[in-house]
């Protein structure tokens, strides 16, 4: 058993934002009315983004199973910041509580990939509750597929310049590291691993709370779900609700809580996972043990926890502290498992 309860212990630059930032009550939030606060979310973080820009963006559509044309910004490196070799390709999947989001939400990273050298392809996925649990991630992976297939001419119709096709990485935020996760299971179930080479979870939902293995945790102030039930931007009862839209059957315990509900025959077939944890989440515990078990089946598998910090913070406050050692630690994570 275990315990990460000193982690929740806000950090002096936070209590600082909290301070001067509006306290928004969702108590009584619908999903629409969430969307409408994920939209003016990248407002407050990018236009203080102080990392790189060195990369052109457009947006196309890629074809999925239904025939349903998914939108996807692309980002393609300067000619400044490009090698001799082929560069990786990464998917970005934004977060949202699976209802909401925009493609605008991770472009900070985006560019700060796309920047190193990296193509990049940020996924504009449907969402909940107007589409069934499964269409988010079956969306994320049909893209995946696509591009991956694709020949040089399909490429350069869509904007995709060339890439290392055995240097495939995929990052998800919040909801979205559970797409993320969710592709690399559908690869394995397709018999397909070995293409996706990397993980990057960032914050991300690793067991659904209602299948939470307390027996794990020791904290007398209990699992990351009690402790951080308050926590600013996403609370206990928020996940709750985002749960209950996703509206999703036990038979997708495989890819909704992978820490509790996959073998460890399919967890060692796990590419390199690089995990960025918040203090004061309540998914944190979740993220943490997934991280552990991934690493006792023999994955290599790396987390930066950053105590005193809420849910997805560092994707909007660019301008902390936490949030540039937060890219200092990503890119020795990137530069670890190969990414450039």
């Amino acid at each position: 058993m275990t315990s990460y309860a000193e982690s929740s212990k806000p950090a002096p630059e936070f209590e600082q934002l909290l301070a001067v930032i509006p306290k928004v009550d969702t108590t009584n939030f619908g999903y629409k009315d969430f969307r409408e606060v994920l939209v003016t979310l990248p407002d407050y973080g990018n236009s203080t983004y102080p990392g790189p820009r060195d990369a052109d963006t457009a947006e196309t559509t890629i074809p999925v199973r239904d025939g349903t044309e998914i939108r996807v910004r692309v980002y393609t490196p300067h000619e400044s910041v490009k090698t001799d070799s082929p560069p990786s390709l990464l998917f970005h999947f934004h977060g949202g509580g699976w209802i909401g989001g925009t493609l605008d939400f991770g472009h900070p990273h985006c560019l700060w990939f796309a920047s190193h050298n990296v193509v990049v392809v940020n996924v504009d996925y449907r969402v909940c509750p107007e589409n069934a649990w499964n269409v988010p991630q079956e969306d994320c992976y049909d893209v995946y597929r696509a591009i991956h297939a694709a020949d040089t001419a399909q490429l350069a119709k869509w904007g995709i310049p060339e890439f290392d096709k055995q240097k495939i990485f995929m990052y998800g935020a919040s909801a979205g590291g559970q797409l993320a996760t969710a592709c690399v299971i559908l690869d394995i179930e397709a018999g397909r691993t070995g293409t996706i080479r990397g993980l990057f979870l960032h914050a991300t939902c690793a067991v659904d709370p209602h299948l939470f293995p307390v027996d794990k945790i020791s904290s007398p102030e209990g699992n990351s779900y009690i402790q951080n039930k308050d926590a600013p931007f996403v609370s206990a009862l928020d996940i709750e609700k985002f749960v209950g839209w996703r509206n999703s059957p036990p038979a997708a315990d495989k890819y909704f809580s992978p820490l509790v509900a996959l073998s460890d025959d399919v967890l060692k077939r796990f590419p390199a996972t690089h995990s960025v944890v918040y203090g004061m989440d309540c998914l944190r515990d979740g993220e943490m043990l997934f991280a552990e078990r991934l690493r006792g089946v023999g994955v290599d598998s790396v987390v930066d926890l950053y105590g005193g910090y809420a849910h997805c913070l560092f994707v909007t406050g660019w301008t902390l502290e936490g949030s540039k050692r937060a890219i200092a630690d990503l890119e020795k994570a990137a530069r670890r498992m190969g990414v450039f």
